[in-house]
């Protein structure tokens, strides 16, 4: 039996994975209107989750409706972007000898400024 906090849950997690989605389909240049069949593919749920994630995310003005679907908003694309750049971020790091200040011939921690000593 699934409880009201779990569909609740289920249902912020939708939201931000279609908003996150409407921002990177854009961002790829495939488009300024998202449909529920456009998105469909890049999602592993059913249309009836995406029809209502766009819904709720238009009342929340993410998203505006327009003809034939939903456009971002500017708070949408902000949003958007910001789960999108935490999304991957841990992908966005220089791996080892990736890096041009040579640090990679010592030990250093890329997360942090390099040391004097390093520069």
């Amino acid at each position: 039996m699934t409880s009201v906090r779990d569909d609740a849950v289920g249902q912020l997690i939708r939201r931000e994975e279609v908003l996150e989605i409407c921002y990177w389909y854009h961002g790829e240049g495939f488009g300024t209107v998202f449909t529920t069949s456009a998105l469909r593919p890049f999602l592993n749920v059913g249309e009836a989750s995406i029809e209502a994630a766009l819904d709720e995310l238009a009342q929340q003005g993410c998203l505006e409706s327009v003809s034939g679907g939903f456009r971002l908003t500017d708070a949408g694309r902000k949003s958007g972007g910001r789960l999108f750049a935490e999304s991957f971020a841990d992908f966005q790091h220089g791996g080892h000898g990736e890096c041009n200040a040579g640090c990679c011939d010592e030990e250093h921690d890329h997360a942090g400024p390099l040391s004097p000593d390093e520069a």
